[in-house]
């Protein structure tokens, strides 16, 4: 997996790097103190997961992600965050972040998050769940919804953070019938995104 930090802090940037040194399986391929020269170095570097704060002078993570979307095969987004800003938190699902890590979280859990995000799947902080949860689904909602099992069990799946195709060998629905019994999750929910799902799953207390 090859991982890209972007912090305008250098002490943040290298102690993230540190934390990631000891797993064979990531290789952090570059670091940006920007939005703007992170854009630089994705033209340059292959790169597979992003860890991008949101609040940075210059070209902030926001910015960042606005680009990232209109990209056609963009890196998966990792946020990191010291705050549980809603406003930020719910413009960072519409524009795609795949997942949400407190930067105050240790090495377990930032891994864990990347495997996530790298597989096609989300991550969502266990702290940062009440901010998240609130964007996705209101308790009046909870109530309404009918989920049948096959729809709580995908939902149980795709919050666990594994990807699409893992959940299909899971299951043995095909791809494309997971597809769209995926679609007919996020209609039932309310949701457009897998972080959103979730939080979802997360108000139902279908995880902890």
């Amino acid at each position: 997996m090859r991982v890209a930090i972007v912090d305008d802090h250098a002490i943040v940037r290298e102690g993230i790097q540190l934390l990631l040194a000891g797993d064979e399986s990531i290789e952090t391929v570059g670091e940006a103190s920007d939005g703007a020269a992170l854009l630089d170095l994705l033209k340059e570097t292959n790169v597979d997961v992003v860890l991008l704060d949101l609040r940075m002078e210059g070209m902030g993570g926001l910015e960042v992600l606005e680009h990232l979307d209109r990209m056609e095969a963009p890196p998966a987004t990792i946020v990191l965050t010291m705050h549980d800003d809603p406003s930020y938190l719910r413009r960072a699902i519409e524009l795609g972040a795949s997942g949400f890590v407190l930067k105050r979280s240790g090495r377990a859990e930032l891994v864990k998050a990347l495997n996530a995000v790298a597989s096609g799947g989300a991550y969502v902080d266990p702290h940062l769940a009440h901010a998240l949860v609130d964007l996705a689904i209101s308790e009046s909602d909870v109530g309404q919804m009918d989920l049948d099992e096959d729809s709580i069990r995908l939902l149980r799946l795709l919050a666990s953070g594994i990807g699409n195709r893992a959940i299909s060998e899971t299951t043995g629905w095909s791809e494309s019938n997971l597809r769209t019994r995926i679609r007919s999750l996020y209609a039932s929910l309310g949701v457009n995104r897998r972080a959103e799902a979730v939080a979802a799953a997360l108000r139902l207390r279908l995880i902890d």
